[in-house]
Formats: C-alpha cells, structure tokens, sequence
C-alpha cells in the first residue's frame, strides 16, 4: 500500500509538471481559435459581398442592353408619329412613345442605383480585406507565438507523458480510476499532502486518528471535505 502511495504521489507530481507546461501557452489556444473562427466568418462575408457585386454588374449589362433594346424602339415609334394618318393613330403611337420613356427611365435608374449599390459594397470589400490581412497577421503571430512555446517544451513533455505511462501501468486501475475520477473533478489536484494538520487541497483541518492512519500507509484515505486522496511526506 505505501508503494501504491509513493507511485500516487508521482503520478500527481508529473501531472502538476505537464499541467505547468501546458499552462506556458495560456490564451493562446483560445486566441488563435477566435481569431480562426473570425477571419472564417469575415471571408464568408467577403465572398458574399463578391457575389452581391458579380450580379450588379450582370444585372446593370441587362439593363443596358434592355435600355438600347428600348431605345430602338421608341425611335421607330418616333419617326411613325411623323407618318399617322388620324388623331387615333397618333394617340396611340404617343401612349406607346410615353410607356417607352418611362420604362427607359425606370431602367436608367436601375442602372444608377446598382452602381451606387457596387460603390458601397466594393467600399466594404476593401475595407473587409483589410481587416481580414490585419487579423491574419495577429493569427500568424500568435502561432508563431506558441509553436515556440511548444518547441521549447516537447521534448520536456513526450518524456513526461513516457514516464507517467510507466507509473500509472504500476497502479491497479481501481485506484488509478480513482486518481483520475478526482484529478478530473478537483482542477488536476487528486493527491493532497497533509500539512500542519490539515489538507493540502482544501486546507480543511484533519482529524489527529486519520492522521495517525495516512501516516501507517496501510490504506488510502480521502480528505472527508474535498474527497482528495490523503497522503503523508516525510
């Protein structure tokens, strides 16, 4: 039972160990992971905007041509008002001239609004490319950032999981089903050291007969506050 305890406290120490280095990254992660997230959502919206302009630009060549269509036609209705025989003729011919230009007019200001409708959206687009590369740069510094960070503790971390995997295999898999169960609960922290009478994780006060018991090592105990697993150091 004290080896189960000595390997326990082990455990607990190349964990305390790998918690510190993973804690060398700090927000990065989750800077990187919003900036990614940001940079997807703004280029979904860039190429929205490109296809918003695409069609302008199809639909404004549409109207053109309609407008040349109309155009050749209120010419022909024109130069028949020239050749009417009657007053009912010319009204009607002068209905159809009135209905051209109208609808010459509506087409002309479609024309007008799409360009003004481009002129925002390219506005936007550039301004969204900007901040686009600008965010780019930060995601770019911030993976150099901690790719660094890694570089510096890899090697320090593959041997620490190596070693902890030889620990933990010398562990019966209740107890070490248990290690995990309360290191998961309690913020990495399983195994507590009694110290000055009370414990090492929750620092609540312990009982002197359990503190006589951890000390035999004849079996575990878990604090009776915060249910970490007691043990003594000498």
């Amino acid at each position: 039972m004290k080896n189960l305890m000595q390997n326990l406290i082990k455990l607990q120490e190349y964990d305390n160990r790998l918690q510190e280095l993973s804690l060398q990254r700090g927000e990065l992660p989750t800077i990187i992971e919003s900036l990614t997230e940001e940079i997807k959502e703004k280029t979904e919206r860039l190429n929205e905007i490109t296809e918003s302009i695409s069609k302008m630009q199809s639909d404004r060549r549409m109207f053109e041509k309609e407008v040349e269509a109309s155009k050749i036609q209120l010419k022909k209705y024109e130069d028949q008002l020239y050749q009417v025989q009657n007053n009912r003729e010319y009204d009607a011919i002068s209905s159809e001239i009135d209905t051209k230009k109208a609808e010459i007019e509506n087409l002309e200001n479609k024309i007008i609004q799409t360009l003004e409708d481009e002129e925002t959206l390219k506005q936007e687009l550039s301004e969204g490319e900007e901040e686009v590369k600008k965010l780019e740069k930060q995601l770019s510094e911030h993976q150099k950032e901690l790719e660094e960070i890694d570089q510096l503790t890899r090697e320090e971390k593959t041997r620490l999981m190596a070693e902890r995997e030889e620990i933990a295999k010398t562990i019966d898999d209740r107890f070490l089903r248990q290690y995990e169960r309360i290191r998961k609960a309690k913020g990495g922290l399983a195994v507590a050291q009694i110290v000055r009478g009370s414990c090492g994780g929750c620092f609540s006060a312990i009982p002197p007969q359990r503190i006589v018991e951890v000390r035999k090592g004849d079996r575990l105990f878990s604090c009776e506050y915060c249910g970490r697993i007691l043990v003594w150091i000498d």
